[in-house]
């Protein structure tokens, strides 16, 4: 380790957050206790509602400073201010998209409730900020102060932060983009084979059958290529009665898929004051608990994948002053943004044009663990409609969520969490299990939201949403069991249009398989299902890869290698590595001549949703051979592509992994590396890199592991957070998240998660005060001043 990195380390010791003793901070009404366990997830008790929102967002801010503070600078277009003119790019695709106006417009709706958590917490992380021994490393290395702002901007930033997992969770408008290019490059066809449609699973399966109705001066060059921005991708969750389980009561798992990064994306933490009581994982920029449970009852969520974006083609005038609409010319709405850059004089200027339906946007994004913003790639007028732009989640949906007393009481609390639209599956002591679908799904006039549409004329309007009582929802079906994981949740017979764009139903079929071939559950038996990596696509794509003749003696070893291979994709199989990689050369082949490389590279060497090729698309193009996408009709000219693929995809392994085939393993490519984005500067490698491990599974299985194809095959979305909730005895329940409880490189706490993730472990969560007690390691009590 380098001379700065040692500096660093000491200056992180001195920035590590309080855990012992007595304290007194301004701001607090009465005393709050602090309770922290082994695994540094703290015990928040307070006598009131005020202290319980202050408590939290000073001891959250004490340990993910910056994390909170780079979040709400990138989600407000402010990343030139730490990084210069590298950071322009995502400033201007962030200011067109306008999440700081949506902050703004979230913030306006709040009622005395929502700004009785929010503007505590605001206070209690500013409190922090005020009092800590010292800032974190990354304000050293980066040389500047933390910013956490103050009154009414505070509460804005907050909600922009809501803003912000609200876009991320929402995708549409990347697929609509890419249909109306290939579609006009290589016609209706070959679009409608890239995206096909998703037809949904016996009714067993879907949830809402019973719906109603190097050094300090280079150190911002380097950072070009650091991930800057998480994504959001797919969920597992299921929920099984007490029918189905060795205690006689329901057991609840869940696990939403998310960047890989540091510090995590969730925050641990047990909440409690008389009235509320809750434990799971937050979000480090807001009050409450998100995915958990109470004495009473548990949820976990999932995204439904519903279409809440819309792309309009717009009639601009001459001058671009005015938008066409109904025969008539609108003014725009012009928005002047000023983004300020390090090292700079002046800022930096440009307007934002905003029609009736929204901004209009001028780039688009590739790459999810180092996103790029493709600026000139959007060549038509197009304006974006977002339901999140004015709709998100406010603070008090998740205060209700903890209140409720029952099912029926946890629906109606579902009602304002309106984007992103989650599948919430829902437990309590009582037997009851049940989902709901929430969210805002626009009810248009014509069209299905797949492509862009006419902005110039009032056909393709929004007429209000679909009403939550006709969104899918059920409760205690006969199965004994609901389970959801981004899929189709409803089928032809259900009236209104929720979406398009559902991802296949493979991974939620294996959970309905792993349910179903176990009697009773445990929480053994759901561990084993959360680290899961047999791939349901593999299964139904290797018969077409073995009919090939092989070329050579090198390809008639790997074929013999995949003849028996049963499609698990673990991290010790030698099929599953050939499998993946050959599956790349042939995207390669079949792809990449037809598309040509920019829109290649937005389909699916680096597209930021899910990448759909091989699971989806692939097994329609093996069985169908046709010259759109090998070059001539029929098996021969198909073989002839998966040869060569094949040989490239030898080719390849032998350069990385050696000429002994037997010793290749999918782990041995398919890691996860947890590093923070300082960690691309050389000196901090070491400093800052949370730890790397092997992986198995990929996008479609249990174990989610999507990889960019033209980067690697390094897991860039993984599980985030696993959870199995047993509600027969609430303190046996367990959970585990990525990487740790810190953003401080110096704590226990900064990477102690990374391995027993890894290996699909958990930590116990206690919950009553006595378990609280048993798992004790430090106590702190915080008074006010």
């Amino acid at each position: 380790m380098s001379e700065w990195a040692d500096s660093l380390r000491r200056l992180a010791h001195k920035a590590l957050a309080p855990v012992e003793g007595k304290l007194r901070v301004t701001g607090l009404r009465e005393p709050v206790e602090v309770i922290r366990d082994r695994w540094g997830v703290p015990h928040i008790y307070a006598r009131n509602f005020h202290d319980l929102w202050f408590a939290q967002g000073y001891v959250v801010t004490s340990e993910r400073l910056f994390q909170i503070d780079f979040t709400f600078r990138l989600v407000n277009g402010r990343l030139a201010e730490l990084v210069s003119d590298i950071g322009l790019p995502l400033d201007r695709f962030w200011r067109t998209v306008g999440l700081h106006r949506a902050g703004r417009a979230l913030l306006a709706a709040y009622d005395e409730q929502d700004l009785e958590m929010a503007v505590p917490f605001s206070q209690g992380a500013r409190t922090w900020v005020e009092t800590m021994p010292e800032k974190p490393v990354e304000y050293h290395v980066l040389d500047i102060d933390p910013e956490i702002p103050t009154g009414d901007e505070a509460l804005a930033y907050g909600a922009s932060g809501s803003a912000f997992m609200a876009w991320i969770l929402s995708t549409n408008w990347d697929a609509e983009l890419l249909r109306a290019e290939i579609a006009e490059r290589l016609g209706w066809e070959a679009m409608q084979a890239l995206f096909p449609d998703v037809e949904p699973e016996p009714s067993v399966v879907f949830a809402g059958k019973d719906a109603g109705a190097t050094g300090r001066r280079s150190a911002f060059e380097i950072l070009k290529d650091a991930p800057l921005t998480p994504k959001g991708q797919g969920s597992n969750n299921w929920v099984v009665a007490g029918s189905r389980t060795e205690t006689g009561k329901p057991l609840l798992a869940n696990d939403p898929h998310l960047l890989v990064q540091v510090p995590a994306v969730w925050f641990e933490c047990h909440l409690a004051a008389p009235g509320y009581e809750a434990s799971g994982v937050s979000l480090p920029f807001a009050p409450g608990i998100v995915i958990g449970h109470t004495a009473h009852h548990a949820w976990g969520f999932t995204n439904v994948g519903g279409d809440v974006q819309d792309l309009y083609l717009e009639r601009l005038n001459e001058n671009r002053t005015a938008s066409q609409y109904n025969g008539e010319w609108e003014p725009l709405t012009v928005h002047h943004e000023e983004i300020r850059v390090r090292g700079r004089d002046e800022p930096e200027p440009f307007d934002v044009l905003e029609t009736r339906h929204g901004p209009i946007i001028d780039s688009y994004m590739v790459g999810v663990a180092s996103p790029e913003v493709v600026r000139g790639g959007i060549t038509e007028t197009y304006a974006l409609r977002w339901v999140g732009s004015e709709h998100a989640i406010r603070p008090t949906t998740l205060l209700k969520m903890a209140q409720a007393r029952d099912f029926q009481e946890f629906r109606q609390a579902m009602r304002t969490w309106e984007c992103p639209g989650q599948n919430m599956v829902y437990a309590d002591t009582e037997g009851t299990i049940g989902y709901q679908c929430t969210g805002l799904y626009p009810i248009r006039s014509r069209g299905d939201g797949t492509l862009p549409v006419p902005g110039w004329t009032g056909e393709y309007e929004w007429n209000g949403f679909i009403p939550f009582e006709e969104l899918p929802w059920a409760e205690d079906p006969e199965e004994g069991f609901l389970a959801t994981a981004n899929n189709r949740i409803h089928d032809d017979s259900y009236p209104h249009l929720i979406g398009k764009d559902f991802l296949p139903p493979f991974r939620v079929r294996r959970v309905v398989q792993m349910i179903t071939a176990t009697e009773k559950h445990s929480t053994d038996t759901f561990a084993r299902m959360h680290v899961d990596t047999v791939s349901i696509p593999a299964r139904h794509i290797l018969p077409f890869l073995l009919e090939v003749e092989s070329a050579d003696d090198r390809q008639k070893e790997a074929l013999s290698l995949l003849a028996d291979w049963n499609g698990d994709l673990a991290a010790d199989s030698v099929p599953a590595c050939l499998y993946e990689v050959w599956g790349k050369h042939i995207a390669e082949r079949a792809l990449l001549p037809r598309l040509g490389r920019e829109v290649f590279e937005h389909l699916y060497g680096r597209r930021q949703w899910t990448n759909s090729f091989q699971y989806q698309v692939l097994p329609n193009l093996l069985e169908f051979p046709t010259a759109m996408w090998f070059g001539a009709n029929g098996r021969e000219a198909r073989d002839d592509v998966l040869r060569a693929a094949l040989g490239g995809a030898i080719d390849e392994l032998t350069g990385s992994l050696g000429e002994d085939m037997s010793a290749w393993r999918w782990g041995a490519l398919h890691r996860v590396r947890f590093a923070h984005q300082l960690a691309i500067i050389p000196d901090l490698a070491e400093l800052l890199t949370a730890g790397v491990v092997e992986s198995g599974g990929d996008e479609q299985t249990l174990l989610q592991g999507q990889f960019e194809p033209a980067v690697g095959y390094e897991a860039v979305v993984i599980p985030s957070w696993r959870h199995i909730v047993d509600l027969s005895d609430i303190d046996a329940s367990v959970g585990i998240h990525t990487v740790g409880q810190s953003g401080n490189p110096a704590s226990p706490h900064w990477n102690d998660f990374v391995e027993p993730w890894s290996r699909g472990e958990y930590h116990p969560l206690p919950f009553t005060r006595d378990a609280v007690e048993r798992h004790a390691v430090h106590r702190m009590t915080v008074r006010p001043r």
